[in-house]
């Protein structure tokens, strides 16, 4: 229950409490919500331990609950709404059948959480404030052999060929240069978030995700995507279960076979997407 995200006038990454419920579950009161936390409870998780650090009036990370704040003060494009109920015809239905009609206005929703947004702001301020605004001063001074790592690092996407959702794990691994810190796992998280919940194409996302931890460790990065995508699922060309792999390589994990060898010989075999 508890996720990381970006607010406009933070210093880092802040944890925050989030929920979110439709039908029987809109009512924070119903007791199925306390079915639902026994639950929880059941599988080793205590809400109540988990530290809430605002009212969800006043901001919330889940989507769902983002679309119904949001839909108070701007408007569905109406061309938009137009144009899903168009494809619905289109396949043969009916737009107006009980089913359907509010199709549009929750694809269009859920479609515009993925609209790029002046968070690339807030997280270039994260960036600029771990650094103090001066990149790349040390490189080629060295760095440090210890391999970091962070793996299994789960994001979402939304691939813009077929607006279809794609989704998988983030490996990280970097050197760090003389002069240079760890990083810590929530702002890499954050910058998995940033560029994944974007339009995107797989190749772009692990190079974007590369590129931007690199001033930040003095440039010695490598990052690996594993990726399920629905529409290669699909369309055949992937079965169930499967996935495609990206890399990215960046300074000594470039020109070292060595160096590119031990981070991949560090992901796990059993690395599992859903």
């Amino acid at each position: 229950m508890e996720s990381y995200s970006l607010g406009s006038n933070h210093k880092g990454v802040m944890g925050i409490l989030v929920s979110s419920g439709s039908g029987v579950f809109e009512n924070k009161d119903a007791n199925l919500w306390a079915d639902f936390f026994g639950l929880l409870q059941f599988r080793g998780i205590d809400k109540d331990k988990i530290h809430d650090k605002g009212s969800m009036d006043d901001q919330c990370w889940c989507p769902s609950l983002s679309s119904k704040v949001s839909s108070k003060n701007e408007e569905l494009n109406p061309a938009m709404l137009t144009a899903v109920a168009s494809i619905l015809k289109s396949l043969g239905e009916d737009p107006t059948r009980k089913e359907l009609e509010g199709t549009p206005a929750r694809y269009t929703k859920w479609l515009m959480n993925f609209k790029c947004s002046s968070i690339e702001r807030a997280l270039n301020c994260s960036l600029g404030i771990r650094t103090n605004g001066v990149l790349n001063t040390n490189w080629g001074l060295g760095f440090h052999e210890k391999l970091h790592l962070e793996l299994n690092m789960p994001f979402l996407s939304q691939c813009e060929h077929h607006l279809l959702p794609f989704h998988g794990v983030v490996h990280i691994g970097y050197f760090i240069s003389k002069g240079f810190h760890p990083i810590e796992k929530t702002l890499l998280q954050s910058i998995v978030h940033f560029y994944g919940f974007k339009l995107q194409v797989q190749e772009r996302l692990t190079k974007q995700i590369a590129e931007t931890i690199s001033p930040l460790i003095g440039g010695n990065v490598i990052v690996v995507v594993e990726a399920s995508h629905t529409c290669m699922i699909s369309r055949g060309i992937e079965k169930f279960g499967s996935n495609t792999a990206t890399i990215a390589t960046l300074g000594c994990f470039y020109t070292d076979l060595g160096a590119r060898t031990s981070f991949l010989e560090s992901i796990p075999n059993d690395t599992y997407i859903s």
